[in-house]
């Protein structure tokens, strides 16, 4: 068994794991997360997410929304086929950094600009990440 597995099992933390692949975002939300009890497992791509994600076994799976990426074609659908798979019980959240205006003054990610009302969170991480860091979540599915 590995170090971070059994670290895991011994302090009983929520586990939950980040896919970044800039990482400046990704360490923003990681250190949210940790400052709140969780234990984070930040990696850089979705192939090193699937080698990890049996071992770690996180109870939620954060994508980090590239707002310059439009294009998530066949891959991202892949992927998200292997996680039901691999880790059924972990919802796949995908979000993005809140933009800055000229005022410096916080807009919400691109994603999250339409006038429809924000969803309630459906599970503590979500709650976490709206609540300190103003980050909505879009539930990833299949469907």
């Amino acid at each position: 068994m590995s170090a971070t597995m059994t670290s895991t099992k011994q302090t009983g933390r929520s586990r939950v794991m980040i896919v970044d692949p800039e990482w400046q975002f990704g360490l923003k939300l990681a250190d949210c997360l940790a400052t709140n009890g969780y234990h984070v497992v930040l990696v850089r791509d979705l192939q090193s997410m699937l080698t990890e994600l049996g071992e770690i076994q996180p109870e939620t799976i954060l994508l980090s929304a590239d707002p310059c990426d439009e294009e998530r074609g066949t891959a991202e659908f892949d992927t998200l086929r292997a996680l039901n798979v691999l880790c059924p019980q972990a919802p796949v959240l995908t979000v993005a950094e809140p933009l800055r205006d000229a005022s410096g003054a916080l807009s919400p990610p691109i994603d999250a600009r339409a006038s429809r009302p924000t969803p309630p969170a459906h599970n503590r991480v979500e709650e976490l990440l709206r609540a300190t860091l103003s980050i909505p979540c879009v539930r990833a599915s299949l469907t």
